[in-house]
């Protein structure tokens, strides 16, 4: 993998996320593999591999190529097999180049490689295309106060990809250079679309987080020392391709959630110069398939700056919740009622963010979670419905408890359950430009109507509420008799008379709608 150990930037970085200690990290340089798997291509020796490539208009490697001269280059790259996620990347340098127009051969001397996490790799399956490049941008130097932009879709499209490539550089110092010699090296990084976000008050920074992964840190270590980076960005549908390259900087706990909420890791690469083609990638998704995201993806994180519908609270001035009580509503469900330290300004239909991480503990670490793939990124964050229309400093949240069965209900004041809110979020409110409204759900997922309910006040109201559940019982009490609501049921089980409940045997259909 590495040559003679860490380099200076990939020590630093350890150190500062304290994984330096672990004995199991700390030597997987120093182990050989002694022969390749029956399915990998024999290169001509094991540390050489041949290529044979066809370049496109607006492909970086020709202007690298024209401006290196005759002077060996440094490269490095990433295997992967979409439909599969094995993956393999490497570093050395060009050794043999010769080639003109669109095609090239060259040879790499190979002195690094390296399997790389896989597990957020989106599967997917590839067909070869015929494409027909064009270059749309051609930046290479973005002058201080220009942006990348949006009119021509190049930000979106950035906020729109599930994959991007991760490009680093090492540049060693005189003293380091004979132990640890310059290199490049290339990662890749998946998750859900929008991922990688792009600063709202600039326009040119984007913003790439770290999940958890093996902990080598290659690319971390590299920032850290040479503070370059590149993205190259693909659709699979398109074609579309985008590179860009910038300044980089890691940010790693409290400063990293300064720049993006709930992230406790990430790089931020400031655009220096980017390159946009169209319909370049010699592969396509195949038509009729679909994309399989990984299991172990984190959801989308936002940018602290950016418009997300969170109220968030100053971290110096910490926010809290006590939990007062819990009310069984049945043996999963179940409302439990919490004071806070503030006066809370919520909309009805929002949700609380909490923060269980003092209560139960922060995860230790694990690199694959077959049983669990989402615990891998479990921050013990998570955020429940109010299903109440308080704006004080009680409020109530309805959550699925499974097996647990509180022995102190009416007052938990005494056990000092507390900890702390992150936030208020959600946009998912009842609209005020009018007052007719169809609403849909199904069992627990009703929970943001019993606050948009709460909500309700006054004449003029007229709304609908269709409701599939196999609990009525449970949750009609906890919807209630409001005027201007009406609610049909539809369910196997009996429902409960009520002035305003109309009762449908089975599920809801779009044939029923269709009728109606």
């Amino acid at each position: 993998m590495a040559l003679y150990g860490w380099h200076p930037g990939e020590r630093t970085i350890r150190q500062k996320m304290d994984i330096d200690k672990d004995p199991s990290l700390n030597w997987l340089y120093t182990s050989v593999e002694g022969d390749l798997p029956p399915d990998h291509e024999r290169p001509p020796k094991y540390t050489t591999l041949s290529f044979n490539v066809k370049v496109w208009d607006g492909d970086p490697f020709v202007n690298n190529v024209r401006e290196s001269g005759d002077d060996e280059m440094l490269m490095a790259g990433i295997g992967v097999e979409f439909s599969t996620r094995r993956r393999n990347k490497f570093a050395g340098k060009i050794t043999k180049r010769k080639g003109h127009g669109d095609g090239y051969k060259f040879e790499v001397h190979v002195n690094e490689a390296i399997g790389n996490c896989p597990k957020y790799i989106p599967l997917r399956e590839l067909v070869p295309y015929q494409g027909s490049p064009m270059t749309v941008f051609d930046k290479h130097h973005l002058p201080d106060n220009d942006e990348l932009p949006h009119s021509q879709a190049v930000i979106s499209f950035i906020q729109s990809c599930d994959t991007t490539f991760f490009g680093t550089t090492y540049a060693a110092t005189e003293d380091d250079a004979s132990w640890f010699p310059s290199h490049l090296g290339m990662n890749i990084r998946g998750g859900r679309p929008g991922f990688v976000r792009v600063r709202p008050s600039d326009k040119r920074t984007l913003v790439l987080p770290d999940f958890s992964g093996n902990r080598i840190m290659t690319s971390f270590g590299n920032v850290e020392a040479t503070p370059l980076a590149s993205l190259t960005l693909v659709s699979f549908t398109t074609g579309d391709v985008l590179y860009v390259t910038g300044r980089a900087q890691n940010h790693i706990g409290p400063d990293a959630q300064k720049i993006m909420f709930l992230q406790d890791r990430l790089t931020t690469i400031h655009v220096t110069g980017y390159i946009f083609v169209r319909d370049a990638l010699p592969v396509r998704q195949r038509p009729g398939t679909s994309v399989q995201r990984s299991s172990y993806r984190p959801p989308v994180r936002y940018r602290v700056e950016e418009p997300a519908p969170v109220l968030r609270f100053d971290d110096d001035s910490p926010t809290t919740a006590t939990l007062k009580s819990i009310v069984l509503h049945s043996s999963t469900i179940a409302t439990l009622t919490w004071k806070s330290s503030v006066e809370l300004k919520i909309i009805s239909g929002q949700a609380i963010i909490l923060d269980f991480s003092g209560f139960i503990g922060h995860p230790g670490y694990q690199h694959m979670a077959p049983r669990n793939p989402t615990s891998v990124n479990d921050d013990r964050i998570r955020t429940w419905t109010k299903p109440g229309n308080a704006a004080t400093g009680q409020f109530s949240l309805a959550r699925k408890i499974v097996e647990v069965q509180p022995a102190l209900l009416e007052d938990m004041s005494p056990l000092s359950l507390t900890i702390p809110i992150v936030s208020v979020t959600g946009d998912f409110t009842l609209p005020r430009a009018s007052k007719r409204w169809a609403l849909f759900a199904g069992g627990i997922g009703v929970t943001p109507f019993l606050s948009m309910l709460g909500g309700v006040v006054g004449d003029g109201w007229d709304i609908v509420l269709m409701l599939s559940t196999r609990e009525p019982d449970v949750l009609l009490p906890l919807i209630g008799e409001r005027e201007g609501v009406a609610v049909h049921i539809f369910s196997d089980e009996a429902v409960p008379d009520s002035s305003n409940v109309t009762a449908h045997q089975g599920c809801l259909t779009s044939t029923y709608l269709v009728d109606r």
